[in-house]
C-alpha cells in the first residue's frame, strides 16, 4: 500500500504541476483568441487559425516519433539520457531542413496568395523551435522531473500574450500575431537549453551516433504515423473548410475547435506523468500498471462530463458572451464537439498504455484508421453541413479512438472492466442531472450563477451515485498536503 500511494502521489505531484501550468497556459491563450477573434473579424480569424494549423501538421515530420521514443528511453536507461539527446538534436537537423523545405513546397503548389505563404513561412520557424524545445523538454519527463516545463508553459504563453496584444493594437498586420509566437517559442528554447546545460549538466551539441540512431529509429517509426496521423485528424477539418467554403467557414469553426482544445491540457498533464510510470511499470508490475491506468481513466470521467455538459448547455450564452453574434453560428458545432469531448480525454490514457506496452504499432494503426475515416466524413458532409459537418466528423473520430482502443488494451492489461464501466456510468449520470438542473436555471438567473449551481450539484450527485468513493477523496487530500 505505501508503495502504490507513494506511486499515485508522485504520479499526482506530477500531474498537479502540469496542470496548474497548462491552466495558467489556456486561460491566457483563450482570453488572447478571444482578443483576435473580435478584433480581427470571423474572415482575418479563418486566415490566422488556418495558417497555424497547416504548419501544426507539418511540425510533426521534424520530430517524427523521436521526442515520444526520448521519453521512453530515458526513463527506462536514464545513464543513456546524455547520448540519447544528442543523436536526436543530430537527426532534427536533416529533419527540420527537409520539413521547412516540405511547407515551402506545399504553400506554393496549394495557390495562397502572398500574405498567408509569408505568414506560413513564418510560422514554419517558429515550428522549429517548438520541435527543440520538445525534445528538451522530453528528457526531463523521462526522469520525472516536469517543474521546468510547467515554468516554460506559462513563460511562452505570457510572452505570446504580451507581443500579440501590443502587435493587434498597433495595428500591425496579421503576421506580427505569427511573430508573437516566434519569440516566445524562441525564448522557451533558451531557457529549457540553459536549465540542461547547468542544472543537469547536458550538452546540447548534436552528436551523431549510427547505433543509438537505429535504436531509437526502429522503435519511433510506429510513433513516427501515430503522430502524422493524429495530427491530421486533429486539424485537417480546419483546413478542408477553407478548402470547400473559404475563410469565413474556417473562422466559425475554429471557435469550437478552440474551446475544446482548450481543455486539451487536462488528459495532456495527467499523461505526462503517467506515462514515464506506464512505460516503467510495464516491465517489472503490470498489476500497478493496471491500477494506475484504471485511476487515470476514472478521474479523467469524473473531469471530462461536467466540462462537456455544462458547456453544451450553455454553449449559446458562452458564444454570445466571449465572441458576439457575428460567431451564433458556431454554437451548434461547440456542442457537437463537447459531445465527444468525454471520448477525446478517454483516449489519451488509453493511446498511452499501449505506447507503454510496446504496442506502438497496434496505436498507429488506430490512429491512421480514425485518420482515414475522419477524412472522408469531412469530404462528405462538410459540403452538405458546412461546419456542422465538420463536428460531425470530429465526434466520430473520438468515439471511435475509445472504442476501438479498449478493445486491444484488454488484450495487454486485466483490468476490472465492469467496475470501471459502471464507475464511468454513475460518473456520466451524475452529470447529466447536473446539465438538466442547470438549463433550467440558466434561464432565469445570470451565467456565473447558472455554472456555479451546477458546480454544487455535480459534486452532491458524485457522492449520491458513489461515482466517488472515500479512497478517491483521500488521494485528492493526500495531494493538496
Amino acid at each position: 500500500m505505501g508503495i502504490y500511494y507513494y506511486i499515485i502521489m508522485s504520479v499526482a505531484k506530477n500531474t498537479t504541476l502540469m496542470t496548474i501550468a497548462s491552466i495558467g497556459q489556456k486561460i491566457i491563450a483563450f482570453i488572447y483568441f478571444a482578443v483576435i477573434a473580435n478584433f480581427l473579424g470571423v474572415g482575418d480569424t479563418g486566415r490566422y487559425t488556418t495558417v497555424l494549423a497547416f504548419t501544426t501538421i507539418i511540425v510533426v515530420f521534424v520530430d517524427l516519433g523521436l521526442s515520444n521514443v526520448l521519453v521512453r528511453e530515458v526513463a527506462r536507461k536514464k545513464e543513456q539520457a546524455q547520448a540519447y539527446l544528442s543523436t536526436v538534436l543530430a537527426s532534427k537537423i536533416v529533419l527540420s531542413i527537409c520539413s521547412y523545405l516540405l511547407l515551402v513546397i506545399l504553400v506554393n503548389v496549394l495557390g495562397y496568395d502572398m500574405e498567408y505563404r509569408h505568414m506560413v513561412y513564418l510560422s514554419g520557424v517558429t515550428m522549429l523551435f517548438d520541435s527543440l524545445h520538445l525534445s528538451l523538454y522530453s528528457v526531463l519527463r523521462g526522469y520525472g522531473i516536469l517543474k521546468h516545463e510547467a515554468r516554460g508553459i506559462i513563460l511562452s504563453q505570457a510572452i505570446t500574450l504580451i507581443f500579440g496584444t501590443t502587435f493587434l493594437y498597433l495595428g500591425f498586420p496579421i503576421i506580427f500575431l505569427i511573430l508573437a509566437f516566434t519569440i516566445a517559442s524562441f525564448v522557451n528554447v533558451l531557457y529549457i537549453g540553459t536549465i540542461l546545460k547547468k542544472t543537469y549538466e547536458l550538452s546540447l551539441v548534436p552528436v551523431f551516433d549510427k547505433k543509438i540512431f537505429k535504436h531509437l529509429s526502429r522503435i519511433a517509426v510506429p510513433f513516427a504515423f501515430a503522430a502524422i496521423f493524429a495530427r491530421v485528424y486533429s486539424y485537417i477539418d480546419g483546413l478542408l473548410l477553407k478548402s470547400m467554403l473559404g475563410d469565413i467557414a474556417a473562422g466559425l469553426y475554429a471557435i469550437p475547435m478552440k474551446i475544446t482544445f482548450a481543455f486539451q491540457f487536462i488528459p495532456f498533464a495527467l499523461v505526462a506523468s503517467l506515462y514515464p510510470r506506464m512505460s516503467e511499470y510495464f516491465t517489472s508490475n503490470k498489476k500497478k500498471l493496471a491500477q494506475i491506468f484504471h485511476q487515470g481513466l476514472v478521474y479523467l470521467s469524473i473531469v471530462a462530463f461536467p466540462i462537456a455538459v455544462g458547456i453544451a448547455v450553455l454553449a449559446k450564452d458562452i458564444i454570445l458572451l466571449i465572441y458576439t453574434e457575428d460567431y451564433i453560428a458556431s454554437v451548434v458545432p461547440l456542442q457537437i464537439l463537447m459531445t465527444g469531448l468525454v471520448f477525446f480525454f478517454l483516449s489519451f490514457p488509453i493511446g498511452a498504455c499501449l505506447n507503454a506496452c510496446n504496442r506502438q504499432a497496434t496505436q498507429t494503426g488506430i490512429a491512421g484508421v480514425v485518420m482515414l475515416i475522419n477524412i472522408g466524413l469531412n469530404i462528405m458532409l462538410i459540403p452538405i453541413y458546412g461546419i456542422i459537418g465538420a463536428s460531425i466528423a470530429a465526434l466520430v473520430g473520438n468515439v471511435l479512438l475509445v472504442v476501438i482502443g479498449f478493445v486491444f488494451v484488454r488484450k495487454v492489461l486485466e483490468v476490472a472492466w465492469v467496475d470501471l464501466l459502471k464507475k464511468i456510468i454513475q460518473i456520466g449520470f451524475s452529470a447529466f442531472i447536473m446539465g438538466w438542473a442547470v438549463y433550467m436555471v440558466s434561464s432565469h438567473v445570470p451565467l456565473v450563477i447558472a455554472i456555479l449551481f451546477g458546480a454544487v450539484i455535480y459534486p452532491f450527485m458524485l457522492m449520491l451515485t458513489k461515482g466517488v468513493e472515500k479512497r478517491h477523496i483521500e488521494d485528492v487530500v493526500g495531494l493538496l498536503r
